[in-house]
């Protein structure tokens, strides 16, 4: 599980985080509220003041009250005084830098896997082997970068995941006479036979920040073409990555994905399927939410499927998203801030707080995935299903290094699908472009 860089990478660490998306991969669905905070965090005398630092921004802030209620338990029982600061992306990266510059960063953090993965790396992250072996046998089985380890060290815990799949709307597909598709040659099929000019589109994803990107890799593993081999040395320009690529320009040219594609915002498909003007939805479970808000009749007619493969019998690959949860290297009480970390897998309260979520958040330990909840709701189950095989751009075999963290928030995964549908780049071209970009900042370019 480990992941080993060579010198010049580990430097390149030291400012990736400066080069951090304004939207990760998990909350790239979602919108934040503006930051709050709890309690005065001086503490009271004889207790030990701890600042956790949190991205549970979701669902309009809806979250919030439920993490300030486990702080104050955890208080209670500890002999602490919490502060929690909700914060959303782009200000956390911001925020964090400063506080890590002025030698007084918290005591937890909440990050998705590339930003905790940066801060492994530059030292500024506490070793928590010991909080992961106490959670190990209850994990459910992960990929490599489903949690941060950095030269062999444990630095971050996955807390909860998110992954995306094919949603669709039953009755429009019956009207075309379609089913549901396994296959690409079937997506492709079926986006086009539902598709009816600018009144009713085949298929959609997200368009923005680092969402096109983690359609285009996760298809191209499917396809036997994973962005790093097993030697962590990078091939983004390869037949399966061309045929990734393609079938998502073929679905464009087909007029299934709206020519105006490239200028929505993540808002616009989501109401888009919820008018149900888009057939088939390829999105995380805060779908369910949002259709539940706007119409809580929706969600009878809505399927869902695993991600398509190349071929009947290929492995379906889908992006893996979710929080890590990590202390930092400075803080005072390194005791009572692994012991916060642990605190938050508590069975009954953990289970309570991501079903709430209802699929936007989905569980990292056995127990709890096989709960009815998830096993035994057609929507869930599909996403759960589909987080055992979901990969983040380094693929099941090398996993994650910090500087696909940096390549993300240039931009570099989205800008070669954005570029082939606005006709900047031919399929060829676009990949080729990738290929050497990644392979500058990795320090592979020849």
């Amino acid at each position: 599980m480990s992941q080993h860089m060579n010198r010049r990478q580990v430097l390149k660490a030291l400012s990736i985080l400066a080069a951090l998306p304004a939207a990760g991969g998990l909350a790239a669905c979602s919108t934040g509220t503006a930051p709050a905070s709890a309690g005065d965090g001086g503490g009271s005398a004889g207790t030990k003041a701890l600042e956790f630092w949190t991205r549970e921004t979701q669902d309009n802030g809806a979250r919030q009250p439920r993490i300030i209620e486990r702080l104050a338990a955890f208080d209670a029982e500890r002999g602490t005084t919490i502060t929690p600061q909700f914060l959303v992306f782009q200000e956390s990266v911001q925020k964090t830098q400063a506080a890590l510059a002025a030698g007084n960063p918290p005591d937890v953090g909440q990050q998705g896997p590339d930003v905790s993965l940066g801060f492994a790396s530059a030292g500024n992250l506490l070793a928590i082997d010991d909080v992961f072996a106490g959670l190990e046998d209850r994990y459910s089985e992960l990929q490599k970068d489903a949690f941060v380890v950095y030269e062999d060290k444990t630095y971050g815990v996955p807390w909860y995941l998110e992954t995306r799949v094919l949603f669709y709307h039953k009755d429009l597909l019956e009207q075309a006479g379609v089913e549901p598709p396994t296959t690409w040659d079937e997506w492709l099929a079926v986006a086009q036979a539902t598709t009816r000019g600018e009144d009713q589109f085949g298929f959609l994803f997200g368009p923005e920040g680092p969402q096109p990107g983690q359609l285009l890799i996760p298809l191209a593993t499917a396809a036997g073409a994973p962005l790093l081999d097993a030697q962590g040395q990078i091939s983004a320009d390869t037949a399966g990555h061309r045929q990734a690529l393609q079938l998502l320009k073929d679905m464009f040219d087909a007029g299934a994905i709206p020519k105006a594609f490239p200028t929505y915002k993540n808002n616009d498909v989501t109401q888009l399927f919820a008018q149900k003007k888009a057939a088939m939805y390829w999105a995380n479970g805060e779908v369910l939410l949002a259709l539940q808000s706007i119409d809580p009749t929706l969600g009878d007619n809505i399927g869902a499927v695993l991600t398509p493969v190349p071929r009947a019998g290929d492995v379906s690959r889908s992006f893996l998203g979710g929080f890590e949860l990590f202390a930092f290297a400075g803080t005072q009480s390194p005791d009572d801030a692994k012991a916060l970390i642990s605190y938050m897998f508590d069975a009954q309260w953990y289970g309570d707080y991501i079903k709430a979520t209802n699929g936007a958040a989905l569980p990292v330990t056995k127990e709890l995935a096989a709960d009815p909840f998830f096993s035994s709701d057609p929507h869930r189950k599909v996403l759960v299903e589909q987080l055992a095989t979901a990969v983040r751009y380094g693929g099941p075999e090398f996993g994650n290094v910090p500087y696909l963290g940096e390549a993300e928030g240039k931009g570099l995964f989205s800008k070669a699908v954005l570029d082939v549908f606005t006709g900047a780049q031919t399929v060829d071209s676009a990949l080729s472009i990738l290929d050497g970009e990644l392979k500058v900042i990795a320090g592979q370019a020849q």
